[in-house]
């Protein structure tokens, strides 16, 4: 009899970017595998804040994709998210998903309910200890901390009952897996303890994440022109959200304007796109562009065929979050810039195994200057390059992390 494995996540696919996409690679791996797995989720949505077109006028659906089973339902969702939409996206998401739940834990032996959507996790807990399945958070941001932290949270109320709902969901669940050694600290603050706490980081896929070459690679002959201006590309892609620090590209971007061959592509969607659109078209800039998300296959020839791949933080992320975006830029094998906390994750990372470049979080100037050096030359991109893709073929490779975890599951049958 094959083993059973449910997901409850707010985020899965077909979402191409963030806490959906990793899921999404997770519960295929274990269906690849062997082992029947199930998902409760929402309507997809993410990034743009609304629901898809192919999944609107709909309560509840189901569908089969890859060998993974989905059970989904609806949520109300708003385009400018605020605390009282999330707060209503999560109360309804959690109020329509009882039954999509209920038939992902049937006779599971193991669940795994995702983190940030704290409501989606409590309530999924709730009905596996009800069913008896066993429980396994995968905590991908830590909440509320880092909604408190960037401002996006400020209610007393709210604050309390999230803090109530982590401490209620952490102290039910049998093992929680999170990002990074920083991460596994701060939930331990938060229970009191750290026995039951391992580092599960977000993997990537070594034989998709290639290197393509320029006379080969797609992204650069679509999206360079064929004189000097612009020839040098700094790219930044995925969630244009809250903890990204998207303005620091256009602060860089102003100070870089004599420059003409370098230019500034943005590659995304998300809550603050639109406010990063308007900051554009007031100041006129030249040299930056917004695109909207590619498709997948186009992805190892953007990483790769980057002069610069920006990873922009607010000085406030610290250890609360671990991009999903650093992992596919460290396997592709990209020049890294970030523009972060030196003590964050993100800097800690990239400064202790010298796969990236750091400049403080914030610091236009220095971000400007740092891509300046690496056009001219003064930077070992060629090192930085096979540094990274060396250290995530150790680190992040998708059979290095969840092949052990497969193993044990099917071992157990």
């Amino acid at each position: 009899m094959s083993r059973r494995v449910a997901f409850v996540a707010a985020n899965f696919w077909p979402e191409p970017t963030g806490v959906g996409q990793v899921t999404w690679e997770f519960a295929r791996y274990l269906a690849e595998a062997g082992l029947e797995v199930r998902v409760a989720t929402a309507m997809p949505y993410y990034p743009q804040w609304e629901i898809w077109p192919a999944y609107r006028r709909k309560l509840w659906m189901s569908e089969t994709v890859e060998g993974v089973q989905i059970f989904r339902s609806w949520h109300r969702i708003s385009p400018n998210p605020s605390t009282i939409t999330r707060l209503l996206h999560e109360a309804t998401l959690a109020l329509f998903s009882l039954l999509g739940m209920a038939r992902a834990l049937w006779r599971a032996d193991v669940v795994y309910l995702v983190i940030p959507a704290l409501t989606y996790a409590f309530v999924g807990s709730v009905i596996a200890r009800i069913m008896r399945v066993r429980r396994v958070l995968i905590v991908q941001d830590i909440v509320p901390d880092v909604a408190i932290d960037l401002g996006m949270l400020r209610s007393g109320t709210a604050i309390a009952v999230s803090r109530w709902l982590v401490r209620h969901t952490y102290s039910a669940a049998h093992e929680i897996l999170t990002l990074s050694a920083g991460m596994r600290e701060r939930v331990a603050r938060q229970i009191g303890d750290d026995r039951k706490i391992r580092v599960m980081p977000n993997t990537f896929d070594p034989e998709e994440l290639v290197s393509v070459p320029p006379d080969r690679n797609e992204f650069r002959q679509r999206f360079l022109p064929s004189g000097p201006d612009g020839s040098f590309v700094v790219v930044h892609a995925g969630n244009m959200g809250q903890k990204q620090d998207l303005d620091i590209i256009i602060r860089a971007a102003q100070r870089m304007t004599d420059d003409t061959a370098v230019h500034f592509h943005v590659f995304g969607d998300g809550a603050r796109k639109d406010a990063f659109l308007s900051r554009l078209r007031e100041l006129d800039l030249g040299n930056v562009s917004h695109h909207p998300l590619q498709d997948r296959a186009m992805v190892p020839h953007m990483l790769s065929g980057a002069d610069v791949l920006l990873i922009c933080q607010l000085p406030e992320v610290v250890d609360v979050v671990v991009p999903s975006k650093l992992i596919t830029a460290l396997g592709a094998g990209g020049m890294i810039l970030a523009s972060c906390a030196r003590d964050s994750e993100t800097g800690r990372i990239l400064r202790q195994n010298e796969v990236g470049l750091i400049v403080e979080a914030g610091d236009d100037e220095a971000l400007a200057e740092a891509v300046s050096r690496i056009e001219r030359g003064e930077v070992d991109v060629a090192g930085y390059r096979a540094r990274a893709r060396a250290f995530a073929l150790e680190t992040y490779s998708r059979d290095v992390v969840y092949g052990p975890m497969a193993r044990a599951l099917l071992a157990d049958r």
